[in-house]
C-alpha cells in the first residue's frame, strides 16, 4: 500500500486565534450560544486539536473546554472530522444523549448542561490551514435552520473583515464515488484470479479455483487467526456481489444476524445515522469502510439507539463489490475466538462488567475474549476500575445535587465539586483506553512539546496495572498487537478494524499508532 507523505501544515498565528475567538464571540452572542470552540489542524495535518479560540458564557462551559484541551479528532471521526473532511455544515440536535462512538464527550456535554451542536469550517486563505468551528446550544435543536443561519452570518462577518484572512471554503461531496473507491486489493494480481473464480457458482468451481480463492484469501486480516480447514470450507462457499450506489445493507431496525459478514474489495460503504427526535435532520455519515475492511449488522448496535430515536444503516455509496462470507452454524463459537471483528468499542461496552459477564453477553469464553483483548493493547480488564470512578462521580452528583437544593449554598464549594466532577468522568474515560493506546499519547504528548524529540517511553503493562489491586481473574497477560479503532475524537486513533492495508483509512499511521475527538481517548467531538 502506498503511504502518503506527512505534509507540514503553516500553523495558526496568535493574530489568527484572535481574529477566530471575534467570529465564536459574535455568533454565540447572536445566536445564543452557551459555548463554542475552535480546533485547527495539527502541523502534521493528520488530525484537528484545539486552537485555543472558545467562547465560555458560564463556569459549566469553562470546566467543558478544560476537560477536552486534549482531545485530537481525526478526519472524518466525528461531527469535527466530517465537517473536516467535506467543508459542509453540520449539526446534532442533542449532542448529550448520543452514543459515545459519535459523540465520545457526550457525558461530558451532559454534565455542562450543552445540548445542540453546529459545527462550520473556516479556511485560513492561501494556507492549507483550516479550523472548525463548534457552537453548543443549552437546548435542543431540532431543524437544520439554525446551521444555515450560522453560516450564512459567518460568512457575512468574515465578508465584512477582510482583514482576518478567514472564509468558509467550498463544501465537497459527502459520498463522492471516486474518492478512495479503488483499494490496493482489487488491483492485485491475486484478486483477477480470484475473482474469475467467484464469478462461478460455488458447486461449479474446480480444485484450481478453490485454490485461487485461497490464495487471495491470505491477505485478508479476517482469516488471518482462522485454521487452515475451516478458511478452506468458507472459501468454497464464498460468494462476490456487486452492488450499485445507494444499496441498503443492513438496517438497526434488522434482527440481529451474526452469520453473514461482508468484505469491501472496490469502492465504498457508509454508516448512516439519523436523529429522529431532531425533526427534518438530514442523514450523517459516521463511518465509511473501504477496500479490505469488514462489516455486519452488529456494528451498527455501536451507532444507534432505539430509545432516543436513532437509528442507524449501512449503504454503499459507490459502485461496490464485496465478498460475502456465510458463518456455518457450528461454526460460529469458534469464528468469534478466530476472526471475529471485534471493535474495540465493542470491547467497552462491557467495560463496566466482569470479564466473565462479558463473555456471556458476547457468547465467548473468558479465554476467546483475552485473545482478542490481546490485539487490541489491553491488558487488564477494567472493570473495577470504572466501578470505582463510576462510585466516585454518583457520591458527587449526590453532594452537588443536596448543595444546589441547600438554602445557605456556597458557590465556590460547589464550583469546586463540578470541577472534580468533570475530572472524574475523564478518569472514566482514560479506563477505557488500553495500555498501547496511553503509551502512544505519552510518546506524542513528548514529541510535541520538543519538537519531535524523544522522551522517556512508558512501559504499557507497567503504567496500564499502576495503583490497581491484584485480581487474577482480570489479568489479561501481554500487550502485544496495537489496539484498534475508535470514533468521536480521541487521543489516539487506532488503525480500522481487520483492514488488509498496513495504515489507517483516515491516513498514514503515526508510528505504532496513529492518532482519534473522543476517547478521551476516540471515535466524537
Amino acid at each position: 500500500m502506498a503511504t502518503q507523505a506527512a505534509t507540514r501544515i503553516t500553523s495558526s498565528t496568535p493574530a489568527d486565534i484572535e481574529n477566530v475567538v471575534s467570529l465564536l464571540v459574535a455568533i454565540s452572542t447572536e445566536f445564543g450560544f452557551a459555548y463554542a470552540e475552535a480546533l485547527h489542524t495539527r502541523s502534521d495535518g493528520h488530525c484537528l486539536v484545539q486552537s485555543g479560540a472558545k467562547y465560555c458564557s458560564n463556569g459549566d462551559s469553562e470546566r467543558f473546554y478544560q476537560a477536552s484541551k486534549e482531545f485530537i479528532f481525526p478526519l472524518q471521526i466525528g461531527i469535527p472530522g466530517r465537517v473536516w473532511k467535506f467543508r459542509n455544515v453540520a449539526r446534532h440536535g442533542d449532542v448529550s444523549i448520543l452514543p459515545s462512538t459519535i459523540f465520545l464527550r457526550a457525558e461530558l456535554a451532559k454534565q455542562a448542561h450543552l445540548r445542540g451542536c453546529i459545527a462550520i469550517p473556516i479556511q485560513l486563505q492561501s494556507t492549507a490551514h483550516f479550523f472548525v468551528a463548534l457552537f453548543y446550544a443549552n437546548s435542543v435543536l431540532h431543524t437544520d435552520d439554525v446551521g444555515v443561519s450560522v453560516l450564512a452570518k459567518a460568512s457575512e462577518i468574515l465578508a465584512a473583515k477582510p482583514s482576518y484572512g478567514l472564509s468558509i471554503p467550498p463544501s465537497q461531496a459527502e459520498n463522492g464515488s471516486t474518492a478512495g473507491t479503488r483499494s490496493v486489493l482489487s488491483k492485485s494480481r491475486s484478486w483477477l484470479k480470484c475473482e474469475l473464480a467467484l464469478n462461478k457458482a460455488p458447486v461449479q468451481r474446480s480444485p484450481d479455483d478453490i485454490d485461487d480463492i485461497m490464495k487471495f484469501s491470505r491477505r485478508l486480516e479476517f482469516f488471518k487467526h482462522m485454521p487452515e480447514p475451516q478458511r478452506a470450507r468458507l472459501c468454497r462457499a464464498m460468494q462476490l456481489a456487486k452492488y450499485n450506489a445507494g444499496v441498503v445493507m443492513h438496517r438497526s431496525t434488522d434482527p440481529e444476524d451474526r452469520r453473514v459478514w461482508r468484505l469491501v474489495i472496490l469502492g465504498r460503504m457508509a454508516v448512516q445515522v439519523v436523529e429522529e427526535y431532531a425533526a427534518g435532520q438530514q442523514p450523517c455519515t459516521v463511518w465509511l469502510f473501504d477496500g479490505g475492511q469488514t462489516f455486519s449488522r452488529s456494528y451498527l448496535n455501536l451507532f444507534s439507539d432505539p430509545t432516543i430515536g436513532m437509528t442507524a444503516w449501512i449503504e454503499s455509496v459507490s459502485t461496490c463489490q464485496c465478498l460475502e462470507i456465510e458463518i456455518p452454524p457450528d461454526m460460529q463459537g469458534d469464528f468469534k475466538a478466530w476472526t471475529r471483528p471485534l471493535w474495540y468499542e465493542e470491547l467497552t461496552r462491557y467495560f463496566g462488567v466482569s470479564i466473565n459477564e462479558a463473555g456471556e453477553a458476547l457468547g465467548m469464553c473468558t479465554s476467546a475474549i483475552k485473545k482478542i483483548c490481546r490485539r487490541h493493547g489491553i491488558a487488564r480488564w477494567p472493570h473495577r476500575k470504572i466501578a470505582s470512578v463510576e462510585k466516585m462521580i454518583s457520591q458527587l452528583q449526590t453532594k452537588i445535587d443536596e448543595m444546589e437544593l441547600s438554602v445557605c449554598k456556597d458557590d465556590g464549594a460547589l464550583d469546586l465539586l463540578r470541577s472534580e466532577m468533570f475530572d472524574a468522568i475523564r478518569q472514566k474515560m482514560q479506563c477505557g483506553k488500553s495500555a498501547r493506546a496511553m503509551v502512544q499519547e505519552a510518546v506524542t504528548a513528548t514529541a510535541a512539546a520538543s519538537g519531535g524529540g524523544g522522551g522517556k517511553v512508558l512501559d504499557p503493562i507497567e503504567e496500564f496495572n499502576d495503583g490497581w489491586d491484584d485480581h487474577p481473574e482480570d489479568v489479561i497477560g501481554p500487550a502485544s498487537a496495537a489496539p484498534h479503532s475508535s470514533f468521536e475524537g480521541s487521543t489516539t486513533h487506532h488503525a480500522p478494524p481487520h483492514s488488509s492495508q498496513h495504515g489507517s483509512r483516515h491516513g498514514p499511521q503515526h508510528g505504532a499508532a496513529p492518532p482519534l475527538e473522543g476517547h478521551g481517548q476516540n471515535l466524537g467531538s
